[in-house]
């Protein structure tokens, strides 16, 4: 994913806030550390403080993989303040244990991204393969296919069908330039099932599973 200007400007400047925050120096840092590892939750605030630069640093390395700069930092932030406020290892495993929890984050990140890039694909190829399936139908059949005839030629359950509908005409409210929702605008209004007008108020529990 390119990073645009605004995304581009946001670094900058939380950066240079980071670095703002982020005023003590290694040695005052080791020693709220110190003390952290001796069990003074006091130190908590001022060593997450100084750390944010720290982890905005680290985010860098994992930015055009798909994910926001703001939602790294902010996963990893969160990940940070988890090992400060239960830390119980000694001094010189601090930041070890801190590059784990918020490594780990980061790839966390990227990976719910990518998961979710994944089933959005997926679902588009399945919208444009009903899309495709209509048209050669309606051609065929010199009307608009039921549900039940799409289900047979895509091999798939009507409530599939119906789900896929629903997703097109969510999708043109957003979109009214796709090609697939421009071509299936009109299904809403005149598609049957055994002959009865369709209904996609479709319920928020999605009856399909889809495995993606």
């Amino acid at each position: 994913m390119t990073e645009t200007n605004r995304e581009l400007a946001f670094i900058e400047v939380y950066m240079k806030d980071a670095e703002n925050v982020s005023s003590l120096t290694e040695d005052e840092r080791y020693d709220l550390i110190v003390r952290l590892s001796e069990g003074d939750s006091e130190v908590a605030e001022d060593l997450i403080n100084s750390m944010l630069l720290y982890v905005a640093e680290a985010a860098q390395n994992y930015r055009d993989k798909g994910v926001h700069f703001g939602d790294l930092v902010q996963d990893a932030n969160m990940a940070l303040m988890d090992v400060i406020n239960e830390y119980d290892a000694s001094p010189d495993e601090f930041y070890n244990i801190v590059d784990e929890a918020i490594t780990e984050s980061f790839e966390n990140s990227i990976a719910d991204y990518q998961k979710v890039a994944k089933a959005s694909q997926e679902l588009a190829n399945k919208l444009n393969k009903l899309d495709d399936i209509t048209k050669t139908m309606s051609a065929k059949l010199d009307r608009l296919p039921t549900t039940k005839e799409l289900a047979d030629e895509m091999n798939c359950s009507e409530s599939e069908i119906e789900y896929l509908l629903k997703a097109s005409l969510d999708a043109m409210a957003v979109n009214e330039d796709s090609h697939i929702m421009d071509d299936l605008s009109g299904i809403n209004d005149t598609l049957k099932i055994d002959d009865e007008p369709l209904d996609l108020d479709i319920k928020d529990d999605d009856p399909l599973d889809w495995n993606f």
